[in-house]
């Protein structure tokens, strides 16, 4: 699931402001374009620590963290297991924190980070990113009626197209899907038709004119 922008969520505990802010991110870059935005937002904060996945939820790879100056592991963690929590990719969430005069210790600090991000993320909007790759088609008028209703049925997009003396496209394919398609395909038009996959890591089919 995908964030969208949310309005910061602030939390006080003894004294302390702990304001939670939620950004839809994909990339490092990103992730410290929230992070720029919150310290202007909230300028002269204690602490501005951060969590964030910004890939699939899955991908430990995409994940990172900053206590930023809070003693360790009682900020960026706890932060990075809400995220986790909610099945969450592509997201930055930075918590800033006023102090306010108050030590909460480790354990304290650990519950109102977590705290801070998990009511901001309660009435959070989600999108569903649907993981699709990239494949083209090259297929004769003769075939355009069977192509067009598998290609509606799998829930491909057509991304661009050229119309010769055979049609070619360009598609986003659903990615769980695009072996059953790519099948679907060869089997429909008796061989004539193979769908080509350009993801690196995989292929449908090999072409055959």
């Amino acid at each position: 699931m995908l964030a969208k922008p949310q309005k910061a969520f602030e939390l006080q505990v003894k004294g302390s402001r702990f304001i939670a802010s939620i950004s839809p991110a994909d990339s490092a870059a990103a992730c410290q374009q929230h992070l720029n935005w919150c310290q202007q937002q909230w300028p002269n904060a204690s602490h501005y620590c951060t969590a964030a996945i910004m890939a699939a939820p899955s991908d430990s790879q995409a994940y990172a963290m900053s206590d930023d100056g809070e003693p360790s592991g009682t900020a960026g963690m706890p932060m990075l297991k809400v995220l986790m929590g909610a099945n969450l990719g592509e997201v930055s969430a930075v918590v800033v924190r006023y102090f306010g005069g108050v030590k909460l210790g480790t354990g304290g600090l650990q519950r109102a980070y977590s705290q801070a991000l998990s009511s901001a993320l309660a009435d959070i909007e989600k999108s569903l990113k649907v993981p699709r790759n990239l494949a083209v088609l090259r297929y004769a008028y003769s075939d355009q009626n069977v192509i067009e209703h598998l290609l509606a049925r799998y829930e491909a997009k057509v991304t661009a197209q050229n119309f010769s003396d055979y049609i070619e496209q360009t598609l986003e394919v659903v990615a769980k899907t695009q072996h059953s398609l790519a099948t679907d395909i060869n089997n429909m038009t008796q061989g004539r038709v193979q769908l080509i996959c350009k993801n690196e890591d995989d292929s449908c089919a090999s072409a055959a004119f």
